[in-house]
């Protein structure tokens, strides 16, 4: 190993009482530095032989650890850096106090008091799914310029990620003010994405026409409620990236949109929770 180099292990846990045994088992390891944010642990190591063997657990998680490798004399120093969390091929992310700014490849949130900021594991699976779609992984992507919807924007995080990542002209729909206030905010902070988002404040279930792409990010009981008018806004040849629900709910809401003629790609879990991408042939 060189001296300069180390390594960044980053672990999403389920609950407080894992993220505690976790964090006491990286201290025991010979983590040098630790760092426990919720239910997110950070811990760095030195790049050398005795490391991976202390590490060598990781691989036994499922989802994974996070690894990321850098150099710096001052490990701690450039480890307490901001740092923008990869979200999926083509995307991360960063809080507006990051002091980070946007541009390609990177958006920057400001939750304010709306929900979606990239840290919750259903907003995480569906931007995943997004980025996998728009960058090729399932087949050719929707062309740029096309017009996709945000169905219960929040943030406006989704709607900002598929304007980043796919060239997108994205419809971001929610009720809800504080929705509205946090949206435009986030629309402001990411010009290069943001000049295609259009927000407008209204039930998801007002929304018309067909989209290329749609997204939801919504609880079970409202995708339950209105999925089949989500559906109904799935162009031919296009996709719909839900989120949101409990791993235990996905056989349900699969059925009301496979039942109106989409057909399911791809069923990641995190932490108990399930994202769905579906398709219509």
């Amino acid at each position: 190993m060189s001296d300069n180099a180390w390594v960044e292990v980053r672990l999403s846990c389920p609950d407080s009482q894992q993220a505690r045994r976790f964090a006491r088992r990286l201290k025991r390891g010979g983590a040098r530095h630790l760092l426990q944010k919720g239910l997110e642990l950070w811990s760095v190591w030195p790049d050398d032989q005795a490391s991976r063997q202390a590490l060598a657990w990781l691989g036994e998680l499922d989802p994974p650890a996070s690894l990321r490798a850098f150099r710096a004399v001052d490990a701690l120093a450039a480890w307490s850096a901001p740092q923008a969390r990869p979200m999926g091929p083509g995307l991360a992310l960063a809080g507006a106090d990051s002091g980070l700014r946007a541009g390609p490849g990177l958006l920057i949130i400001d939750a304010l008091t709306a929900f979606g900021a990239g840290d919750h594991p259903s907003t995480a699976l569906n931007l995943e799914l997004l980025c996998r779609l728009l960058s090729g992984q399932f087949g050719p992507p929707p062309p740029a310029g096309v017009w996709a919807a945000d169905i219960g924007a929040g943030t406006g995080v989704l709607a900002l990620a598929m304007a980043l990542v796919g060239g997108l002209s994205v419809l971001a729909v929610d009720p809800e003010p504080a929705a509205r206030r946090a949206c435009l905010r986030n629309i402001a902070l990411n010009p290069l994405a943001g000049g295609r988002v259009h927000f407008v404040q209204a039930r998801g279930d007002a929304v018309g026409g067909r989209f290329a792409v749609v997204a939801a990010n919504l609880p079970t009981g409202l995708l339950l409620a209105i999925g089949d008018q989500i559906a109904a806004l799935v162009a031919d040849g296009g996709f719909v990236a839900l989120s949101g629900f409990r791993d235990e709910a996905v056989e349900s809401i699969a059925q009301i949109f496979t039942s109106a003629g989409l057909k399911p790609i791809a069923t990641p879990s995190r932490h108990g929770w399930s994202g769905l991408l579906l398709s219509r042939q």
